[in-house]
């Protein structure tokens, strides 16, 4: 059964913009190509989302998802935020791709997406490893994506593991040109200019330039007028937070508990 958490966004558009936001489904299954080891980390992982007696359901979470993306098909856009996979294998990379196939999304990644055992730490060289097979499962361009939408833009944008990537600020400069408003779709809340980037919490190594490229990217973000607010998931809590200017983030809790977002922008 799905909650919603309810959210306006009030820009003036003449007609008002109906978006499903999703999140943190943490898909959780293995299947023969991946072995015993991960079938047994699968098992373990599904009692984190599902409680121990719910186990060795493997359909649940899928369920779920359905569930989610057929509630859909009645928004203007759905929009994912990441960690449609809890941890990269053939089994949840072909679940994935089977379920989200028949319906239209946009989608970034998240930090699970390229995590090959949940436990191990981040890095950006398993970023690099898994990026070309996640990205080939899912639709659309899980880094940067936009769409207008009646008169609003939303745009996606990937930074699951506590960093911003070379060509986005761009990109979105790009599309704040267009001149229409814009709404930021990400994983993490972007609520401190290094996105909370903590290596020795994450395990990650980001160099002085990409810290330093991630810093003036959320600084824009946070001062360009035409972007209105940001949404994102991650901490598997609703929360309502500011970057340092006071524009709003809404922080959707997680889909593998039943929440979803119900976004009205008018």
């Amino acid at each position: 059964m799905l909650k919603t958490r309810k959210t306006e966004l009030h820009i003036g558009l003449p007609k008002p913009v109906r978006v499903l936001h999703l999140t943190d489904i943490h898909l959780s299954l293995a299947d023969n190509a991946d072995g015993d080891s991960m079938k047994r980390h699968a098992r373990g992982r599904r009692a984190v989302f599902q409680g121990e007696a719910n186990a060795d359901d493997e359909a649940r979470l899928s369920e779920l998802l359905c569930e989610a993306m057929e509630y859909g098909r009645q928004f203007d856009a759905t929009i994912i935020t990441g960690d449609v996979l809890d941890f990269v294998t053939h089994g949840n990379l072909a679940a994935a791709q089977e379920i989200l196939a028949p319906y239209d999304y946009l989608f970034c990644a998240g930090n699970h997406e390229f995590t090959p055992r949940v436990g191990l730490p981040d890095r950006f060289s398993n970023r690099a490893a898994f990026y070309d097979k996640v990205q080939a499962s899912l639709r659309g361009d899980m880094t940067f994506e936009s769409r207008v939408v009646g008169g609003v833009n939303l745009i996606t944008m990937e930074n699951g593991l506590y960093v911003w990537y070379p060509g986005q600020l761009e990109k979105l400069k790009r599309e704040v040109a267009r001149g229409y408003p814009c709404v930021i779709f990400c994983h993490v809340p972007p609520t401190s200019p290094e996105l909370n980037h903590t290596p020795e919490h994450t395990g990650l190594e980001a160099d002085a330039d990409t810290i330093a490229m991630t810093r003036r990217l959320t600084r824009y973000i946070d001062e360009t007028p035409q972007i209105q607010a940001v949404f994102a998931g991650h901490e598997h809590r609703n929360l309502t937070l500011a970057l340092p200017s006071g524009k709003p983030c809404y922080v959707l809790g997680a889909l593998f508990d039943g929440t979803v977002g119900e976004i009205v922008i008018d």
